[in-house]
């Protein structure tokens, strides 16, 4: 069960990719190219420092035919914080507070404790998310090469689609789709792939804000009397 839910829970931090030739139809069209898109991502995290967003976290596996679809909130700031509330029937609170991830759940009672730094599942999966939110572009071309997939126009808004593969063959996903909207010049949508596409995670933000007062205290994680701590990696 943990393995599931640290796939949301983990977004923060990004590493890199080399960048692939661009589709010559998206250079013919007017469009921006990959490299003008990835200046703005750069110039639009330069400017960034928290963020406040609702999430949809859809998680589909094709063979069960299964669709699980989880509502909640999410609070970032930079560096490597995340405060990010699912509402029942997940019923689920995460915190990364730059050191742990903490993973609570109210109704069993128990918390979940990962050291950010010692677990691989955690960082693979963080790995994805800061990537126009956190570390920079040239941080994440070290571990992704990357293709300007496609343009498109979906209730008037324009958005780049980057695809990224890891050039690590055990990382978790084996490929991450961003969604970057033009003028906004942050993923918004992020898709990620398993098991050879068989398994896909979607996260969706709307009603982004950005840059607005955000107190640490939010992402300080005190166990509640009776909770018990469990910390599956140790």
């Amino acid at each position: 069960m943990y393995k599931n839910r640290l796939i949301l829970l983990s977004i923060l931090l990004i590493s890199i990719f080399t960048i692939n030739p661009i589709v010559s139809c998206i250079e013919a069209s007017g469009f921006k190219n990959l490299d003008e898109v990835l200046i703005e991502v750069e110039n639009a995290n330069i400017v960034f420092k928290t963020l406040r967003a609702n999430i949809v976290f859809t998680r589909t596996i094709k063979l069960l035919e299964s669709n699980e679809i989880s509502k909640g909130d999410l609070s970032y700031k930079k560096p490597k914080k995340l405060y990010l509330k699912f509402y029942p029937p997940r019923y689920e609170i995460n915190i990364v507070d730059g050191k742990y991830v903490w993973i609570y759940h109210p109704k069993e009672k128990q918390v979940e404790k990962y050291e950010l730094s010692n677990s691989r599942q955690s960082t693979q999966g963080i790995s994805f998310f800061e990537f126009g939110y956190g570390e920079s572009v040239n941080q994440a071309k070290k571990n992704y090469k990357i293709n300007l997939l496609d343009v498109k126009e979906v209730a008037k808004k324009k958005f780049y689609i980057l695809d990224m593969i890891p050039k690590d063959p055990k990382a978790q996903y084996s490929e991450i789709k961003l969604w970057i909207e033009e003028g906004f010049w942050l993923p918004n949508r992020i898709e990620l792939y398993e098991s050879g596409g068989e398994v896909v995670n979607v996260i969706e933000l709307t009603n982004i804000t950005l840059n607005k007062g955000m107190s640490d205290k939010l992402f300080i994680f005190d166990v509640p009397r009776g909770v018990e701590v469990i910390e599956p990696l140790k």
